[in-house]
């Protein structure tokens, strides 16, 4: 195993933090299941966990799984009503995640060719030494 590696010791262009709401929800986004759920909860706006269940051939776990996983990144909200809980898309929060998303990629897809050999030079040099520094991050 390399070593540790502290945060100050990370070039700018591997400070991750600011990335991480992004990478949250692509990993909320990055199974089928969840994107069959909030396509069936497109379409039929609010439906209790059961309902979702009848239309999937899925395990009431299994979706109950997926569910909670979009209701932690706040792609889907829950609104309880006596024994029963409601979902819905969070329309505000799946418009913030695509102005996201968007704001990443136009960056990445504008960064000037020499500016990004730049940047991948600062990623593998060694703080002022002009050494390859080796990382890990596990």
């Amino acid at each position: 195993m390399g070593q540790q590696v502290n945060d100050d010791d990370v070039p700018a262009c591997l400070n991750t933090g600011e990335f991480e709401d992004l990478a949250q929800i692509y990993r909320a986004l990055g199974h089928p299941v969840r994107l069959a759920i909030l396509s069936d909860l497109r379409r039929v706006e609010v439906a209790c966990c059961g309902e979702i269940v009848n239309r999937l051939p899925l395990a009431q776990s299994t979706v109950s799984q997926h569910l909670q996983v979009l209701k932690d990144t706040g792609l889907v909200v829950c609104e309880s009503t006596g024994r029963s809980c409601q979902y819905r898309i969070n329309v505000d929060r799946l418009e913030q995640a695509a102005e996201q998303s968007a704001s990443y990629l136009s960056r990445v897809q504008s960064a000037p060719e020499n500016d990004a050999s730049a940047q991948a030079s600062a990623c593998t040099k060694g703080p002022g030494r002009g050494e390859e520094k080796e990382t890990a991050f596990d």
